[in-house]
């Protein structure tokens, strides 16, 4: 027996074992320091051998008192009332002088009055008779600030009125300790008067071998069974690794990335998109309109013109226009982006030059937040992430859908669909959707379609296809790492994101 003990025994249970034969209940600090090891050490391996029936653990709380800096500070001082007795020990002093003279006047003269020892008369302060026969009585919280110097004091129901009013009056703090108490079982008894407490090694070397020694130690066994600690790695956010995965695979189908501000003005956002001025969208019911820039600037006003004509009338487009009077004040206005297709139509507007000279075609992408002025619901937020594309150039509907399925697939989403839809902004227009494999549903995630002759125009200076979309990322995270409430992923709730499985498209 004592042989299959000795392999089903780490070093440390059998330390343990003999240090409790000797020194019988312990903590797990005092066989520590018995046996020449860190605590934690003994923490662990009092876990292994409760688990073996051999010793029972205990946990015992205990609340001490230490000292603060005040505390500390006041053993070297002394209590200020006890500092205001021993000056009027010699006799009567007035209250001016004692101000001057005494630091921290004002408590001195609070406990001295409390524990009894002075009376104030006209102006002047002295003892009372209880003052003068406690003068050389040390008090029971200066025997505890005594005690706390060296080591930090119990709470017993002894002293806990005298440390409660230290710790009040900041001399003392409080804190809990938690000590475990090893004992032994009746087996753990009959085991460690048996087991010996041999060398341990995890490997043979051919210098055990060669000398016989490995004859006298025990190799340390290794338990498959026992579950390893779980390592949490540093790793990006989870949507981070999505962002950044998503611009990975424009940029593998040869997109260039569009980036522009946040705080744009409703020229960008609204009206180069030929949304109407009173379209609801742009009420404040929908849009954060900021307050300081109030307004921008315009871009040439060669661009404003024809976008101006074109919602008045339709310019040279073949529409009729929006039909009313274009503010170009309220196209100044600064806003929160609301989509980041604000980036495509700056970008087209960037591209007027490259048209003219032929240097076409062009495909670009954007993935950046964008704001809604939304209630916060399971499934609404007020600031979320959308990614935008266009592709300019000799291009149609069957190519739009094309490139949407191409990134779904690459998404690792294999059901995709589309359905007609109205966008102010293009025609045709489709809108997204992907199947909840989880509920078996189908999931809006956004629209697309081809820019109308409207936005193109005015921007480019000359009428050519361009395809556009712009879907959101956040039901796509969601679906992925079953999260059926939105505002989960801006938590930043520690378990959720060590326990997030890496994005692996």
């Amino acid at each position: 027996m004592e042989g299959d003990i000795k392999i089903r025994l780490h070093r440390l249970e059998r330390l343990i074992l003999k240090a409790l034969l000797e020194m019988g209940d312990s903590t797990t600090f005092e066989i520590a320091q018995k046996i020449g090891v860190k605590k934690d050490a003994i923490e662990v391996a009092s876990l292994w051998a409760a688990e073996k029936g051999l010793v029972t653990i205990r946990t015992e709380t205990h609340m001490l008192a230490e000292l603060t800096k005040e505390g500390w500070d006041t053993l070297n001082d002394g209590l200020p009332e006890r500092k205001l007795q021993r000056i009027l020990e010699k006799g009567p002093i007035q209250i001016s002088k004692l101000k001057k003279g005494l630091e921290r006047f004002d408590i001195a003269i609070g406990w001295a009055r409390r524990r009894g020892w002075i009376k104030i008369k006209d102006d002047s302060v002295q003892l009372t008779e209880k003052g003068l026969n406690e003068i050389s009585i040390e008090l029971p919280e200066e025997q505890i600030i005594k005690n706390a110097a060296a080591a930090p004091v119990s709470v017993t129901k002894e002293n806990k009125h005298a440390i409660d009013e230290l710790v009040r009056r900041k001399i003392l703090r409080l804190h809990i300790e938690k000590k475990k108490i090893l004992s032994l079982t009746e087996k753990g008894r009959e085991v460690a008067t048996r087991v010996g407490v041999s060398a341990e090694v995890s490997k043979l070397t051919p210098e055990l071998i060669v000398t016989g020694k490995w004859r006298d130690v025990v190799l340390t066994p290794y338990d498959i069974s026992v579950k390893p600690p779980t390592i949490y790695p540093g790793k990006k956010h989870f949507m981070r690794q999505v962002i950044d995965y998503i611009r990975r695979i424009w940029l593998e189908m040869g997109f260039k990335e569009m980036k522009g501000p946040i705080l744009d003005i409703a020229f960008w956002v609204f009206d180069a998109l030929y949304q109407p001025q009173d379209h609801p969208a742009r009420d404040l019911a929908d849009t954060f309109y900021a307050e300081t820039p109030s307004h921008g600037e315009l871009p040439s006003p060669e661009i404003v013109e024809a976008v101006r004509r074109t919602h008045e009338d339709g310019w040279t487009t073949g529409s009729t226009g929006w039909g009313y009077k274009w503010d170009e004040n309220e196209a100044r206005k600064c806003v929160l982006r609301t989509h980041t297709t604000s980036l495509s139509a700056r970008t087209l507007a960037k591209l007027r030059d490259d048209v003219k000279n032929g240097n076409i075609p062009a495909k670009y992408f954007s993935v950046g937040r964008v704001f809604r002025n939304e209630t916060l619901t399971w499934k609404n937020l007020a600031e979320f992430y959308q990614t935008d594309g266009i592709v300019v150039g000799n291009v149609n509907f069957r190519h739009l859908l094309g490139y949407l399925k191409e990134f779904y697939n690459k998404l690792g989403i294999r059901k995709c669909r589309f359905r007609p839809a109205y966008f102010p902004y293009t025609e045709m227009s489709v809108e997204i959707e992907v199947f909840d494999e989880r509920k078996g549903v189908w999931v809006e995630l956004g629209g697309a379609g081809i820019f109308r002759p409207e936005v193109v125009k005015p921007l480019l200076g000359k009428d050519i296809p361009v395809l556009a979309w712009g879907p959101g990322l956040e039901r796509t995270v969601m679906n992925r790492y079953n999260i059926e409430d939105i505002r989960i992923l801006y938590m930043n709730d520690l378990e959720i994101l060590r326990s997030a499985r890496l994005w692996i498209g």
